[in-house]
């Protein structure tokens, strides 16, 4: 299964990502635009929800492509992703989609979300796989509908390789 979580807004670029997408065994969390609310929120969605995949994104104004964030950081304390991005960017290239893999942190709302998602998950020794991705206000969003049709089959594929895993260990059993 997997958990997509963006920032609530109506004109914010992650949540109207968020909400055209859908498929099988995808859930959505809309986090709340709070320090506090956001991390009770991440933490929460992937307790409940025990994802095998979390794809969290949220909305960068200045940038014009697709930008893989690949660590967060809280007060020097850095956690990488535990999500293997050259499958995520082979997807992009496939797409042709315009992506950077980010070399500068961000240090706002954002990072705070996935760095307590990843220390959460880092924590209670969860299986599960995160990655945050920053996308461009809409303004500078050249074609929404591709990042759409792109998530839509990321997501696809995701969920074709967990149903494979999951048949595999009830074959081991």
């Amino acid at each position: 299964m997997i958990l997509l979580t963006a920032f609530k807004g109506n004109n914010n670029s992650s949540k109207i990502l968020l909400d055209s997408i859908s498929g099988d065994n995808i859930r959505k969390k809309l986090l709340t635009n709070s320090f506090d609310a956001c991390e009770q929120e991440i933490i929460e969605a992937i307790s409940i929800f025990q994802p095998e995949y979390v794809i969290s994104f949220g909305r960068k104004p200045v940038i014009n492509r697709l930008y893989i964030e690949p660590a967060a950081c809280n007060e020097g304390d850095c956690i990488r992703t535990n999500f293997d991005i050259s499958v995520l960017e082979k997807s992009l290239l496939e797409h042709d989609l315009p992506y950077k893999v980010s070399s500068k942190l961000s240090n706002y709302l954002c990072n705070h979300a996935y760095y307590c998602g990843l220390r959460y998950i880092e924590k209670n020794t969860a299986e599960t796989k995160m990655i945050f991705i920053h996308i461009p206000d809409m303004k500078n969003i050249q074609n929404m509908d591709s990042i759409i049709s792109w998530l839509n089959d990321f997501c696809g594929g995701l969920n074709e390789f967990c149903n494979e895993r999951t048949n595999k260990q009830r074959l081991v059993k």
